[in-house]
């Protein structure tokens, strides 16, 4: 068993949400697939474009005027999200590949997004009681950053127009061709 979440929490504009969170989805990474015939072929191919618009879904507990006030921003007041998570290695394994009975590994793992509160919607009131919990959907989603162990696993920064994937920055080449 390995990257079993020992532990999480995130952070709204350096805002801690420690007490307040509930539940956190986070962006679900998809590509356009555009149909690709061959002319004179018989089968038919998909073939992946640009990344699909990310968006992440939080909730928590209650209503607060901190993360309620991020709602109705306009592009380019954008919000900082920082979302970490303790992973734990139970049987890790060797550099060889097999699964030794050696110590119990801790990975650290912190995703950053910057975006827009685009949807902001409060749980029910039953009497006296909530009935729900508070959902926040953020979109618009600028900046998109999973790094494991200091390592970047994903990188995808509209504004400056990289794409990094397992450290390989695949923009690079293309943006310094366009530079002015």
């Amino acid at each position: 068993m390995d990257r079993l979440i020992r532990g999480s929490n995130w952070y709204c504009n350096e805002i801690n949400q420690r007490l307040r969170i509930d539940e956190t989805t986070l962006p679900a990474l998809t590509r356009e697939m555009l149909p690709f015939v061959m002319g004179g072929g018989w089968f038919g191919l998909e073939l992946p474009a640009e990344v699909q618009p990310l968006t992440s879904e939080m909730t928590v507990n209650g209503v607060h005027e901190d993360l309620k006030a991020r709602f109705g921003r306009e592009p380019g007041d954008w919000t900082t999200l920082a979302y970490y998570e303790n992973l734990l290695n139970v049987f890790p394994a060797s550099s060889n590949g097999e699964v030794g009975s050696g110590t119990v590994q801790l990975k650290g793992r912190v995703v950053t997004m910057k975006g827009l509160l685009n949807e902001y919607v409060q749980g029910g009131v039953k009497g006296q009681k909530s009935t729900g919990a508070t959902r926040l959907k953020w979109s618009s989603i600028v900046l998109y950053q999973d790094m494991m162990d200091g390592v970047i696993v994903h990188k995808f920064d509209v504004q400056n127009n990289t794409l990094i994937i397992n450290g390989v920055n695949y923009t690079a080449e293309h943006n310094r061709i366009i530079a002015a």
